[in-house]
């Protein structure tokens, strides 16, 4: 009986393992290409604060962002506007394409998740911002397991904080919003 289960298990692994997830090499430099996120403009200075983070987001139906992996702190001093957030496994088929955006934002606040620091960034009380778009094939298929895809395409972007003209018209377009829905 225990033969049987030993040769079950390893089946089974076998089987989740040759079903692996596609990768990603989460950083904004590779090969071809320097995505490196500034302050304020495009033209301004890089992101060098260890405080920064930035979040990996598979884009799914509708436009929806969805976070996957952990945030990865910039380096700061040992690479201005870098980040290097490892292989992350980006719930896609291995091989398959999927398309990615970045979420940059200044943690120093405590927003250590994507979400209390969209939330801070849309409040207009922290630098924030978003990487273009880019769709890229997805790493880890074959035996052994090819490398993980990589991020090209990517851009350099800046990471602002938004208008209080832009957050004020935000505000009164809801209220109107509401007050069209209640007539």
């Amino acid at each position: 009986m225990k033969k049987f289960a030993t040769i079950a298990i390893s089946i089974w692994a076998s089987v989740v393992v040759s079903h692996a997830q596609g990768t990603i090499n989460f950083a904004n430099a590779g090969a071809g290409f320097l995505a490196q996120v500034h302050l304020d403009t495009i033209a301004g200075p890089l992101v060098a604060n260890t405080s920064y983070m930035a979040q990996l987001l598979l884009v799914g139906a509708g436009n929806s962002l969805n976070p996957i992996g952990a945030p990865a702190n910039f380096l700061g001093s040992g690479g201005p506007g870098f980040f290097n957030g490892g292989v992350v496994d980006s719930g896609l088929v291995a091989g398959t394409t999927g398309t990615f955006q970045v979420f940059a934002w200044d943690g120093a606040s405590g927003q250590a998740a994507y979400a209390a620091a969209l939330a801070a960034w849309t409040g207009g009380s922290i630098h924030g911002g978003y990487s273009i778009q880019v769709t890229v094939p997805t790493g880890g298929s074959g035996t052994p397991a090819g490398p993980p895809g990589a991020l090209t395409g990517l851009q350099p972007w800046a990471v602002t904080v938004p208008e209080p003209s832009t957050i004020a018209l935000g505000i009164i377009g809801g209220l109107a919003l509401l007050l069209r829905r209640r007539k």
